[in-house]
């Protein structure tokens, strides 16, 4: 048996690059992409303000927060933490979790594995707005995915 490895260029990004969009209150800026992995993980940027985050979920794939700036109050199962700058929280695959901003402005790298993932929060920012006019529409995202809003 031969495996083949497809070679890939090297990919170079200034600070502020990268496509960004909105997924409901988040600005995600992708950094890497599934074509730029072999689809083996999506690395983008979040930007938030205090108070927001995510609520209690769980879904398939993996994520890993790397804080730049900021302080997030992060969930993972039962364990809550606090998460200054420099701080890593890594969520495995089926864990239930949740985040907030705790600072006046929360920014992270997160890493999502497999890459095939980021096709959801693609989809929720092309389709969902706001989550209380449109629940419906999230909860079919959500299904669609193997995400469990909790």
């Amino acid at each position: 048996m031969t495996i083949t490895l497809q070679r890939q260029r090297p990919i170079f990004l200034e600070s502020d690059e990268g496509r960004a969009y909105q997924m409901l209150t988040h600005t995600i800026t992708r950094k890497l992409t599934s074509v730029d992995t072999n689809g083996y993980y999506a690395l983008a940027e979040l930007t938030d303000t205090a108070g927001s985050g995510a609520p209690l979920h769980s879904h398939p794939w993996e994520e890993t927060f790397y804080v730049l700036e900021g302080e997030f109050e992060m969930l993972i199962g039962n364990q809550q933490q606090i998460c200054p700058a420099g701080s890593t929280a890594h969520v495995p695959a089926g864990a239930v979790h949740g985040f907030k901003i705790l600072s006046p402005v929360g920014r992270a790298l997160l890493l999502i594995a497999p890459a095939s993932a980021e096709a959801f929060y693609l989809e929720v920012s092309d389709r969902v707005s706001d989550l209380t006019t449109d629940m419906e529409t999230m909860q079919e995202i959500c299904t669609k995915y193997g995400l469990e809003l909790r």
